[in-house]
């Protein structure tokens, strides 16, 4: 931990020094105080930091392929049960084929996440070169 360091500037005001930055403190807070509250504020930080897992690159948040065969599934299922209850059908039955029907569009499902995650990707690539190409031909023409 950092070690505060006591400082008087020509306004009378205490500066606690640390590696990371100046804090200007009144001179009525004493130093000791104020070096506890920096060390447990630096513990904490330090806490955080190993707790939260680095962001991925490769995927900076849900993707495609995951949430479209959640919905798609379950709502599938939902549907399935729905008729089957409409229709009269046996219990056993009903969830069976909710049970399949699920399976299935789940794998429908993330061949259409995989689709969609491409497409957005392929145009935001598409968007990204664009706007490089015109940023490098107005820097031409300015030169």
């Amino acid at each position: 931990m950092s070690s505060p360091v006591q400082d008087d500037n020509s306004l009378g005001v205490a500066a606690m020094q640390t590696e990371f930055e100046a804090l200007y403190v009144p001179p009525n807070i004493d130093p000791q105080l104020l070096a506890l509250w920096i060390e447990r504020e630096e513990v904490a930080i330090e806490r955080r930091q190993r707790k939260a897992p680095p962001p991925s690159p490769r995927e900076p948040g849900r993707s495609f392929v995951r949430l479209f065969p959640a919905y798609i599934g379950i709502a599938v299922m939902c549907v399935a049960v729905i008729l089957g209850l409409i229709q009269h059908h046996e219990t056993t039955t009903i969830l069976q084929t909710a049970c399949i029907v699920f399976l299935i569009y789940t794998f429908i499902g993330i061949f259409v996440g995989m689709i969609a995650e491409r497409c957005v990707k392929d145009s935001v690539e598409t968007l990204l070169r664009d706007i490089i190409k015109r940023s490098n031909q107005a820097e031409q023409d300015n030169l």
